[in-house]
């Protein structure tokens, strides 16, 4: 059942109609497979990682339904949320500890430094229901940017051989994401500060998997974007490096194309033979502007 109601659209969906809406696909037996199916499998998990674009509401809805079937499955996980920054833990936990429920979302609202908050008060309100910690799993701007510009010799090496942070990477992967960060940025970015984002992206990473590696024994559900999410370039990555035991589930909500109707012709390049996600989620498509008609206008 496809949630599409739930919270206001800022945008209109497109492609409701789509043949693969709904759809599940098994991306390692690749074929379908339904809900009762994958609820089986996230139960088995103890890290659950739910991939989103950011400004698609079904993607918040679908997320919001799938932390409720663990919590109806007797699981009390942590909730590990991209939007909140690691420096803002304390802030968060004395906000979320406070009486007053509307006053700890509020303030929590504040710490989010520019995400949409609607998408994200449902994930908090439950959180608060049910007495779920919520981890701040995401590296700030202002600690990112002398990486972009200066290296990873800008950052604490201890932190770094302590993340995995070299140790997981490949050249097939530098190669891989670097193409990635040039389609974001339409082919018109300098290889310099391609590279530089390239470093923000793995550092990321490798900071939401420290955030989650203390939660696994209670169990772990990520809020995050879906290329946080992916096991060949993400957070899986350099998880699985540290904690080998731990039993990662990664699901990518996937927006259609209305010339894509098959599940194969989602299945893009890969960095390496993993699979990106265990499995992927079909949605409709938020109507955005092309974002390269106007890269680079001011």
């Amino acid at each position: 059942m496809m949630l599409f109601a739930g919270l206001a659209h800022a945008q209109p969906l497109r492609y409701a109609g789509h043949p693969l809406v709904g759809k599940l696909w098994d991306m390692r037996s690749r074929s379908h497979i339904d809900e009762a199916t994958l609820l089986a499998r996230i139960d088995k998990a103890n890290v659950l990682l739910l991939g989103e674009t950011h400004d698609n509401p079904v993607h918040h809805e679908l997320q919001q339904k799938l932390l409720q079937a663990r919590l109806e499955s007797g699981s009390r996980p942590a909730l590990l949320m991209e939007q909140f920054d690691t420096e803002r833990q304390a802030a968060l936990d004395l906000a979320l500890a406070g009486s007053n429920r509307d006053e700890a979302l509020n303030t929590a609202a504040t710490l989010t430094k520019g995400w949409d908050w609607q998408f994200y008060r449902p994930l908090l309100v439950t959180a608060l229901d049910h007495k779920l910690p919520v981890v701040a799993a995401n590296l700030s701007r202002e600690r990112l940017r002398p990486v972009v510009r200066q290296g990873f010799a800008a950052f604490d090496a201890a932190d770094l051989k302590r993340m995995a942070v070299d140790e997981v990477w490949s050249e097939g992967r530098q190669k891989y994401m670097a193409r990635l960060i040039e389609q974001a940025h339409c082919g018109q970015i300098g290889a310099e500060l391609r590279d530089g984002l390239v470093r923000s992206q793995r550092l990321r990473d490798a900071v939401m998997a420290d955030a989650a590696l203390s939660r696994v024994g209670r169990g772990v559900v990520g809020i995050v974007g879906s290329g946080h999410a992916r096991r060949d370039i993400g957070v899986p990555l350099y998880l699985a490096a540290r904690d080998p035991a731990a039993r990662i589930y990664s699901i990518g909500f996937v927006e259609v194309s209305p010339e894509k109707t098959s599940p194969e012709a989602y299945e893009t390049e890969r960095a390496t033979a993993s699979v990106p996600y265990d499995a992927i989620w079909f949605t409709p498509r938020i109507d955005r502007p092309d974002p390269c008609a106007s890269f680079g206008k001011r």
